[in-house]
């Protein structure tokens, strides 16, 4: 399953109850998404939430990132919260910047899936799992170029060097693997991503 086809799947269920236990918890989701996301045959679970990170079959299948001051979780990593009792998990949606970020949760707020914004010391510390199977998590698309001129950048910020072809015009298209949080240009912080791994500000684009 891509990883938009899940969110999609989810929201449409209303969340899901994958053990038959307590309801719709945050465990249920997180062994979904391992499950039909990252195609994780083996047991993902774990007593409380906090303790994923003592599931050796999982820590074999992701790479672990403990937060920092300039760490941008990216679409499809794992969070996992470590302070409270029993901590909690939910699945980063690829949105943010370093004071909060975005993520599809259950059970934040009692037995109901959610899109939450969240920041990054409330129950920290806070862990974020990247999966090592990346290929139902990127979904490349195409983008048009709809005005005049696009400056293509090594980053997403315009004080960044030109890169690539530097410069595609109106008509123009190109592949990309998702957006990014980058430089807020005119109310716009929203970057395209090159499947070359270059940047293009969003605004005068369409995603195709």
């Amino acid at each position: 399953m891509k990883f938009n086809e899940f969110i999609e799947t989810v929201k449409k269920l209303g969340g899901v109850d994958t053990d038959g236990y307590y309801g719709k918890q945050c465990m249920d989701l997180y062994n979904y998404y391992c499950k039909h996301v990252l195609d994780l045959k083996g047991n993902t679970g774990s007593d409380y939430a906090k303790n994923i990170l003592n599931n050796r079959y999982v820590m074999e299948n992701v790479k672990r990132i403990d937060n920092y001051s300039s760490f941008i979780p990216a679409k499809g990593d794992i969070a996992v919260w470590n302070g409270g009792a029993m901590g909690h998990v939910a699945i980063c949606l690829g949105e943010g910047d370093t004071n909060k970020f975005k993520s599809i949760d259950q059970n934040w707020k009692p037995q109901l899936l959610t899109i939450e914004n969240h920041n990054y010391y409330y129950n920290a510390p806070l862990v974020f799992l990247r999966p090592k199977n990346q290929s139902n998590i990127i979904e490349d698309f195409t983008v048009r170029v709809d005005k005049a001129v696009a400056n293509v950048r090594s980053d997403p910020s315009s004080a960044s060097a030109l890169a690539g072809s530097q410069k595609l015009y109106k008509g123009d298209k190109f592949i990309s693997t998702g957006t990014v949080i980058g430089e807020n240009v005119n109310g716009n912080n929203v970057w395209y991503k090159s499947k070359k791994g270059n940047y293009v500000w969003s605004w005068g684009l369409t995603k195709l």
